[in-house]
Formats: C-alpha cells, structure tokens, sequence
C-alpha cells in the first residue's frame, strides 16, 4: 500500500511538472509574439491607432471605427494584457514547485517586473505630448521587452531542466562541469551588457525615423563616413558601427570559448550560435535598408535580435555570476513533502 501511494505520488508530480512546461512552453511563444506586434506596431506608425486612450482604444472596449493603425495597436495591447497574465501565472506555479531554487525565483521575479515595466512605459508613450521624450520613452520599452523575453525564456529553460530531475537519476540536471575563469565570466558579462546597449542605438533608430536616414545606400551613407551624431543619418551610422562591433566581438568570443573552455559543450555551442546570429542579424539589417524598410524585413531583424539577446543572457547564467564564488550545494528544489529528489545547484 505504502508503495503504491508514493508512486501516486511520484506520478503526480510528474504530471504538475508537464503541465508547467506546457504553460511555459505557450508564455514564451506569448512573449515573442507581444514583443513582434510591438515592433509592427512602431514600424507602420501606428502607435496613436487608439487615441490617447489607455488600456481601452479610443475610450471603449470594442472601438467603433477601425482602421489598419486600430488594429495593430489594439492587437498589441490585447496580447501584452494576455501574455502578461500567463507569465505572472508561471511565475507563481514555478514559485510553488521550485520554492528553493534561486534560479527560479530570479528569472519568474524578472519576467513579471519587466513585463509591468514596458506596460507602463507603453501606456505612457501613448499619453506622453512630447515627441523627443516619446523617442525614448519608445526605446526604453522596447530594451525592457526584450529583458521580459529573454528572462521568460530563462525560466521556461530551467523548468525544462528541473523536469528531468526523477528519484531514479537525481544527477541528471547536476553535470559535473568546469568553472570558468572570473576574467572570462567578466567578458561574457560584458559582451552582454555591450550588446544590450547597441540595441538601445537600434531603437532609437527606429524611433526616430532613421531607418533609412541613409537613403538605401549600405555602408556609406552619402559622401560622409561620419555624420552629424545628432542628425537622423548620425543615429543611423552610429547604430552601424556599433553593431560592427558586436559582430566582431562575438566572433573573437567564440573563438577563445572554443579554445579555453572545449569541454563545456555548452559554451561552446552557445558561443557559436551567438555568432550565427549576429551574422543573420548584419545581414538582415542590410536588407531592411536595401529593402527600404519592407515591414517583414523589419520583423525578421526585431526576431533575431530577440534570439540573439536571450542566448547572450544563457551563456551569462551558464558562466555563473563573476561576483560569486563557485561553491556547489546539493538541496531539495520541488516543494512536496514525499520527494526525495535532489539537485546540485551552483550557488
């Protein structure tokens, strides 16, 4: 009887642990979606399609007249109200089951936060009269949205690792694996942070209407190499020579992972998709030019950017945090009183 009661039990959990995949499987789908129809959104000009009214389009709940601006606006606002309840579900439910794993309360904390902060940001940039505040505030948004969606997919990666753990293999999300020197934490760390901020120069060109600030001239842009920082052309060069870097950045990250850390697969692999992403990513930004800023050019440029920014943040979080000693604790992460499953957290 005693065994057949801890099996029901086991089953149960396991069961629990599907369903949490499931419901982070669907956020995370969520949050690309919210942050594509944000970028649709700044893309066809359409952030007034609602008025000045918040969070209703046009001072109702189903608008009269509907126009192209309506509708994509009103579709983003519709999605992020959806999607910001599914995270704020998962992050209480991965609370309740993984009350002990920090990794879990940090990216579900994340997730949540950010997802209100670009809700209040959106909500301001509708109301806000000022056009060059606008500008930034619009940037903001989309840097915190893009932190919402990395975080979520953080957590629905840990979930699917926290899903493996079972009484008859407790080891199998606590591989034994090498640390990595605190300068090389200190690098990913700041290739991150550096590309983060370059993302900000991205949005501003968009925000500014400085996408082809150029013409559909690639790399040059006119007879100058250097152009006024404060003209819209000079956000646009800027934005270029920044991103250059990244590329170049990303490239020799690559190359010294693969010398210095060849038996951490992860890194290494992590390392190298970062590159192909940024690859895609020039190449994309060079097609939204020659493209003159064809609206699924555009999309296809916010997405990769979007993948690119949350598997910086994974080799982030697989480095661990350069502040932190490595110090690994064996500790009981599911929070039900009959498991006995454990995992080997670096702390």
């Amino acid at each position: 009887m005693r065994f057949l009661n801890v099996t029901h039990l086991e089953d149960h959990t396991l069961l629990k642990h599907r369903l949490l995949s499931i419901l982070a499987i669907v956020t995370s789908i969520g949050a690309y979606f919210m942050l594509l129809l944000g970028a649709a959104v700044t893309k066809t000009d359409s952030g007034q399609g609602c008025g000045n009214s918040w969070p209703f389009c046009h001072g109702q709940l189903i608008p009269d007249s509907v126009s192209i601006a309506t509708v994509y606006e009103y579709s983003h606002r519709i999605m992020s109200g959806a999607d910001g309840f599914l995270i704020f579900a998962l992050t209480v439910f991965s609370w309740l089951m993984y009350r002990r794993d920090f990794r879990i309360k940090l990216f579900g904390f994340m997730s949540l936060f950010f997802v209100v902060l670009q809700a209040i940001l959106g909500a301001l940039t509708v109301m806000y009269e000022g056009t060059y505040a606008k500008d930034g505030l619009l940037s903001l948004h989309f840097g915190f949205s893009l932190i919402s969606f990395a975080s979520v997919i953080l957590l629905t990666m840990r979930i699917m690792q926290l899903k493996q753990v079972t009484p008859e293999n407790p080891e199998r999300t606590a591989q034994q694996i090498s640390p990595i020197s605190k300068g090389m934490q200190i690098v990913v760390w700041a290739v991150t942070a550096y590309t983060y901020v370059v993302v900000y120069t991205g949005a501003l060109v968009r925000h500014s209407s400085a996408t082809l600030a150029c013409g559909e001239q690639f790399p040059t842009c006119g007879a100058t190499y250097f152009p006024n920082i404060f003209t819209a052309a000079g956000i646009q060069v800027m934005h270029r020579y920044a991103a250059s870097s990244i590329w170049l950045l990303l490239l020799v990250l690559m190359i010294v992972l693969i010398r210095v850390a060849r038996d951490r697969r992860d890194l290494v692999w992590g390392s190298l998709w970062a590159f192909v992403l940024v690859s895609l990513q020039a190449m994309s930004g060079m097609a939204t030019v020659l493209s003159g800023a064809q609206l699924l050019v555009s999309l296809l440029h916010t997405t990769i950017i979007a993948v690119l920014f949350s598997v910086l943040c994974y080799l982030c979080v697989q480095v661990e945090w350069p502040w932190k000693r490595h110090v690994v604790n064996t500790r009981p992460v599911i929070a039900t009183e009959s498991s006995k499953e454990y995992l080997h957290e670096t702390v």
